[in-house]
C-alpha cells in the first residue's frame, strides 16, 4: 500500500477536524519522467500549484520585531519630517544601498510617539496569539508534502515560462544537466580546491576593485557591493538548476532545458547588481529596445503597413552560453567608450573592470561538483540580459541600415525578435533576399537565430500579432502546455492577493486585446480556469465586475493622467508607515488592526490626528496612513526546492566527464 494510499484510508476512516476545504477540479502537473514512473498520487499535491502556501501549523508567537521596526520607521518620519515634507524623487533615491540601523537619539522625539505606540501595541498584542492552526491540506496531502520532497527517486523542478511543476526522475534531471555542464567550450569542472581557490583570488579583486573606483561608483553602491561580498563570503558559489522548455516539445528523446545559475550567493552578486544598473540605461537607449507587451503594442498600433507587409519572427538559440565572453567584452567596450555620452571616462574605466570579474568569474555548485563558466554568461546573472541585448545591438546597427528597404520594423526583447517584412513582388526574388537577411542575422560571431519564414500573424511572446489591411491588430496568446494552475481560494493569502490576481489578469486582457470581442472570450476562459481551481460564481462575480470597471477607467486615461497618478501616488507613499506581519489566516484581521491603529494612533479621540502632530522643530509629521504588509510562509515551489540536489540521487560528479 502506497503512503497516499494509506493516508487516505486512515482519513476515510476517521471524522475530519477540520473545515471542508475547496478542492480545486483542475489538479495536475507535468509527468515528463522517461518511463512515467511519476507518483500518480503526486497530483493531489501538486496539483494545488507552486505558489499555493500550506497554512504553518501555529498562529503568531511573537510582534516583537513588527513593534521594533514600527517603531523606528515611525521615528525617523517624526526626525525627519522636514526633508519628507519637501519631498524626494523616487529616480534620485539610489538604487543600491544597505539599509541604515541608524536611530535618532530620544531625546529630539516628542514623548507623544511612544506613548500612542505604547497604546496600540498593547491593544494589539491581546488580539494575536500563539496557538494551533487549522491546516488547509488534507490528511493523505500533508503525509505527500512530508514524503515527496526528500524522494531519492523523483525530483519536482518548475518548467520554463511558468507552465506548471513537473516530475523528472533524479537520474534524468542530472543527465539532462550534465548536457549542458558537458560542454567543454563552456564549463569546466573543478575540484574543490581548485573552486575554493578562485574564489579567494576574485575575493581579493573585488575588494582591490572597491579600493580603485571607490570615489567614481559613489558610497552607496560602495557600500552594498561590500556588504554582499561580505555576507556570501562563507558560502561563495551559485547554485545550477535547469528548468524544462515543454514547450519546445521533446527532441531526441529528451526535453530541452534551460541552464540557469542563481548568483544570489555568489562572490560577484552585488557588483553585478551595479554593473546590471550601470548596462540598463544603454540598453534601453537602442533603437530595437522596448520594455514588455504593453509597450510593444504601442509600438505597433502606430504602424501603417503597406500592401507587401508581413510579419517576422526570430529566436536565438542559447544565446546566453553561445556568446563567447572574450569577444563580447572587447565589443562592448568599445561601443560604450565611442557610443555612450553620458557617462564619464572614469565611470566606463570601472564598468569594464566590473565587467570581467563578473563575466569571467561564474564559479558554481551543482550538487556535489564544482564548476566554472569559461565562456558565455548564465541566465540568473542579474548583468546577462542587458549585457546580451548590447552584443548584439552592435551589429543589428550594420544589420538594419542595410536592409532599411526591406525591413520596416524590427524590436527586439533580449533573444526574441518581431519584425515587418516588406516583401518583393515577384515570390522568387524575395525569396532570395529574405535568406540573405536570415545569413546577415546569424553573421555575429556564433549567434545563431532561427527565424520564422514571413506570413501575416505571427505568435510572439504573450500576443498572436495579425495584419489586418494596413493596421496590426492583437490579441493573447498562451501556450498549449499551461496548465492554469491559479492559486485556490483556500491558499494561505491575504485575500487582497486574489483581488490583484483577478484585476491585474483582466486589466492586462484589455489592454492586450484590440478588440473587445476577444477580450471578452479571454475574460470568459479564465472565469472557468477560476472556477476549476475551486473559486465560486458567488465570490468571483463582483471581483470579475470591479475588475473590468478598473480596467475600464485605466483605458480611458491618457498617458499623461496616468503617469500623473503614479507620481501622486509616489508623493503619497512619503505619508505611510507599514506594519510588517508574516501572514497568518487565522491572525486577526487587516480590518481589526485598522480599527485598532485609527482610535489609538492616527486619530485617538479628543486628540490631535497623528498627520497634524509635530516634531521637536514643529513640523507637522504628516503620517496619515498605514499599510499592513504581509510577507508570506514557504510555498510549495519552496518545499520543493531543486537548487541544491547535494545528496540526492547518485554525486552530480559521476555525471560530468572529467
Amino acid at each position: 500500500m502506497t503512503p497516499f494510499q494509506n493516508a487516505k484510508k486512515l482519513y476515510e476512516s476517521h471524522p475530519p477536524n477540520h473545515p471542508i476545504l475547496p478542492m480545486p477540479s483542475n489538479m495536475s502537473f507535468h509527468d515528463l519522467t522517461y518511463d512515467k514512473s511519476a507518483p500518480p498520487y503526486a497530483k493531489c499535491l501538486l496539483g494545488l500549484g507552486s505558489k499555493f502556501i500550506p497554512t504553518p501549523s501555529r498562529t503568531a508567537s511573537s510582534l516583537a520585531s513588527t513593534f521594533s521596526r514600527l517603531t523606528r520607521d515611525l521615528k525617523l518620519r517624526v526626525y525627519f519630517a522636514c526633508e519628507d515634507a519637501n519631498g524626494e524623487d523616487e529616480e534620485d533615491r539610489p538604487k543600491l544601498y544597505v539599509k541604515s540601523k541608524w536611530n535618532p537619539e530620544e531625546q529630539f522625539i516628542p514623548s507623544w510617539v511612544d506613548g500612542r505606540l505604547e497604546r496600540f501595541y498593547t491593544a494589539l498584542s491581546k488580539l494575536f496569539s500563539n496557538r494551533k492552526a487549522s491546516t488547509n491540506l488534507l490528511p493523505p496531502q500533508q503525509q505527500l508534502l512530508d514524503t515527496l520532497p526528500s524522494s531519492e527517486q523523483h525530483l519536482f523542478p518548475e518548467t520554463d515560462k511558468g507552465l506548471g511543476p513537473c516530475c523528472v526522475r533524479t537520474e534524468q534531471y542530472l543527465e539532462d544537466a550534465a548536457v549542458h555542464l558537458n560542454n567543454k567550450d563552456v564549463y569546466e569542472i573543478l575540484s574543490e580546491e581548485e573552486a575554493i581557490l578562485l574564489t579567494d583570488v576574485l575575493h581579493t579583486n573585488i575588494i582591490d576593485w572597491l579600493k580603485e573606483y571607490k570615489s567614481n561608483i559613489g558610497i552607496d553602491a560602495y557600500d552594498f557591493i561590500h556588504e554582499h561580498l561580505h555576507k556570501n563570503l562563507a558560502h561563495p558559489f551559485g547554485q545550477f538548476y535547469i528548468l524544462y522548455k515543454i514547450h519546445k516539445g521533446m527532441k531526441k528523446g529528451r526535453w530541452p532545458t534551460r541552464p540557469v545559475c542563481s548568483d544570489v550567493s555568489s562572490l560577484t552578486h552585488g557588483l553585478g547588481k551595479w554593473v546590471s544598473e550601470m548596462l540598463i540605461p544603454i540598453q534601453k537607449a537602442q533603437p530595437s529596445y522596448f520594455q514588455d507587451s504593453f509597450a510593444l503594442k504601442l509600438l505597433l498600433d502606430a504602424l501603417e503597413l503597406p500592401h507587401n507587409a508581413q510579419l517576422f519572427t526570430a529566436d536565438a538559440t542559447s544565446m546566453y552560453t553561445v556568446i563567447k565572453t572574450e569577444p563580447a567584452l572587447a565589443s562592448i567596450k568599445k561601443y560604450i567608450d565611442e557610443e555612450v555620452t553620458s557617462m564619464s571616462d572614469e565611470r566606463k574605466e570601472a564598468l569594464h573592470a566590473a565587467m570581467a570579474l563578473v563575466f569571467k568569474n561564474n564559479v558554481f555548485k551543482f550538487g556535489d561538483a564544482f564548476i566554472r563558466q569559461c565562456s558565455g554568461t548564465a541566465m540568473g546573472t542579474p548583468p546577462a540580459p542587458p549585457y546580451a541585448t548590447i552584443f548584439y545591438t552592435i551589429h543589428e546597427k550594420v544589420l538594419l541600415s542595410k536592409w532599411s528597404t526591406r525591413v520596416m520594423f524590427y524590436k527586439r526583447f533580449i533573444d526574441d525578435v518581431i519584425g515587418v517584412w516588406l516583401a518583393y513582388e515577384d515570390p522568387v526574388i524575395n525569396k532570395q533576399l529574405w535568406e540573405e537577411f536570415e545569413a546577415d542575422m546569424n553573421k555575429w560571431h556564433d549567434l545563431e537565430w532561427t527565424c520564422e519564414t514571413p506570413s501575416h500573424s505571427v505568435n510572439f511572446m504573450d500576443l498572436t500579432i495579425t495584419i489586418v489591411d494596413n493596421h496590426i491588430e492583437t490579441k493573447l496568446y498562451e501556450k498549449d502546455m499551461n496548465l492554469y494552475l491559479y492559486l485556490p481560494p483556500h491558499s494561505s493569502h491575504p485575500r487582497g492577493v486574489f483581488t490583484g490576481l483577478v484585476f491585474g489578469q483582466i486589466l492586462r486582457t484589455r489592454r492586450l486585446c484590440t478588440h473587445s470581442a476577444d477580450a471578452d472570450s479571454s475574460i470568459n476562459d479564465f472565469w472557468e480556469r477560476m472556477l476549476a481551481r475551486g473559486h465560486t460564481q458567488e465570490s468571483l462575480a463582483p471581483l470579475f465586475a470591479k475588475a473590468n470597471e478598473n480596467a475600464k477607467a485605466f483605458l480611458s486615461r491618457t498617458p499623461a493622467e496616468r503617469e500623473a497618478i503614479k507620481k501622486q501616488k509616489g508623493k503619497d507613499a512619503h505619508n505611510q508607515l507599514f506594519l510588517h506581519l508574516q501572514f497568518h489566516p487565522d491572525d486577526p484581521s487587516t480590518r481589526e488592526i485598522q480599527k485598532l491603529w485609527q482610535e489609538l494612533v492616527l486619530q485617538p479621540k479628543g486628540e490631535i490626528p497623528l498627520p497634524d502632530m509635530e516634531n521637536a522643530d514643529g513640523v507637522p509629521v504628516g503620517v496619515n496612513k498605514l499599510i499592513v504588509a504581509y510577507s508570506r510562509p514557504l510555498n510549495l515551489k519552496n518545499r520543493f526546492y531543486v537548487r541544491d540536489i547535494h545528496g540526492r540521487g547518485r554525486p552530480a560528479l559521476e555525471y560530468l566527464a572529467k
